[in-house]
């Protein structure tokens, strides 16, 4: 294999810290560049399906992350008004499939605690904290970045640099790549706390996803804490929706009389489909959401962004092998492909049925996945999309 100059990653996220333990394990000098001091500490995505914890496994890193994790080994559908459950996926329709029939919920900032050390424990990855990027120039051979540091400017010189420097990319913004797409209108408020779910939602699974016209509502276990997201009414006012009393008043409505809890975290968002023009310009290409945004129902950003870093892998393996770098325009076409044809269309549609309001629809929709569900060929395939293994259906 040709040895080259370092590929540049820019942001030290799951994403970029896969991308560069990926490359490192092949023997491709990877470094990366944060431009905090410190990882992120806030726990953001926390979803990661079966191809994801395939992935892991080939990086060296997968039991590490598991042990970090919670297996989720249902996925459930409720009506919140009848408080019944419309439809019951278990993840062992898909045993013979993967060697990791569940959905495995962990912090990103756990994750990428995983996954900076092990990228520094090779010989061929490097992480550099602190290091905002200024800007970069292709220079037809190779490129050169500046970064900002605490002990002023400096360069480097890498063979490509790829931005996984996320939503607000300054990679894509200086290449001046189109982000085509639309911010949903709904708002999301979510509630982590230290709640004992299986107490107060009885038979409820890991996951589960509450149906209902007006605040539907998601619960997610996590090591530690459970994160549950509602839907907020058009007219609520942000500032008053946060306040402990009315956060703790939500909870309520929701689960009835609860036991004293602590309240960990707090946020209030909206969120984005959205997809770049490409995800490359010569010596430059995109991964992750500075490639593509999709809203979270289904947890597939996170993932796509580390199967973004897995396909580029190999395309660089290719180069490393003498073949002409053209070949990562495969790479921005079939990831741009799939996140449009299967991420976007999957996550959208997700988010269709959780916001229904219509009564013919929510009936149809309530018949269709509770049919799915105990038919145990369509259960099966259903999982297989939802774990991004459509390829094995």
């Amino acid at each position: 294999m040709k040895q080259f100059l370092p590929i540049l990653i820019i942001g030290a996220g799951p994403v970029g810290l896969s991308l560069a333990l990926s490359l490192a394990r092949v023997g491709i000098h990877a470094e990366v560049y944060e431009a905090d001091e410190e990882l992120n500490t806030q726990i953001r995505a926390s979803t990661f399906h079966p191809k994801t914890l395939e992935l892991f496994e080939n990086w060296g890193v997968v039991d590490e992350i598991i042990k970090h994790g919670y297996k989720v080994n249902q996925l459930q559908y409720w009506e919140r008004a009848t408080r019944t459950i419309i439809a019951d996926f278990d993840y062992q329709v898909i045993a013979k499939d993967t060697k990791y029939p569940y959905r495995l919920q962990c912090p990103q900032h756990i994750t990428t605690r995983v996954l900076k050390p092990a990228v520094e424990l090779t010989e061929f990855g490097k992480v550099y904290m602190g290091h905002k990027l200024i800007d970069f120039v292709d220079c037809g051979t190779h490129v050169t970045a500046r970064f900002e540091t605490k002990n002023g400017i400096v360069e480097k010189e890498g063979s490509y640099l790829c931005g996984a420097d996320g939503t607000h990319s300054t990679v894509r913004k200086q290449l001046n790549i189109g982000f085509q797409g639309k911010t949903y209108e709904d708002r999301f408020l979510l509630i982590g706390s230290d709640l004992n779910t299986n107490d107060l939602l009885p038979n409820g699974a890991q996951v589960c996803y509450v149906f209902d016209p007006q605040e539907w509502v998601i619960i997610l276990n996590l090591p530690d804490i459970v994160r549950v997201v509602f839907r907020m009414q058009n007219e609520e006012d942000e500032t008053i929706a946060m306040k402990e009393e009315n956060l703790r008043k939500r909870i309520s409505n929701f689960f009835g009389e609860v036991p004293d809890y602590q309240i960990k975290t707090t946020q209030l968002y909206r969120v984005h489909q959205r997809v770049a023009d490409t995800f490359r310009v010569g010596r430059v290409v995109l991964v992750g959401d500075s490639a593509h945004n999709n809203n979270p129902s289904g947890g597939m950003g996170m993932n796509s962004g580390i199967h973004d870093a897995a396909n580029l892998t190999e395309k660089f393996i290719r180069i490393c092998n003498g073949e002409s770098d053209s070949i990562l325009d495969d790479y921005s076409n079939e990831r741009r492909k799939y996140a449009i044809e299967s991420v976007q269309l999957y996550s959208d549609q997700q988010y269709k049925n959780m916001a229904m309001t219509s009564d013919e629809e929510r009936v149809k929709r309530n018949k269709s996945l509770s049919e799915i569900a105990k038919d145990p060929k369509k259960a099966r395939e259903y999982l297989l999309k939802a774990s991004m293994l459509e390829e094995r259906i």
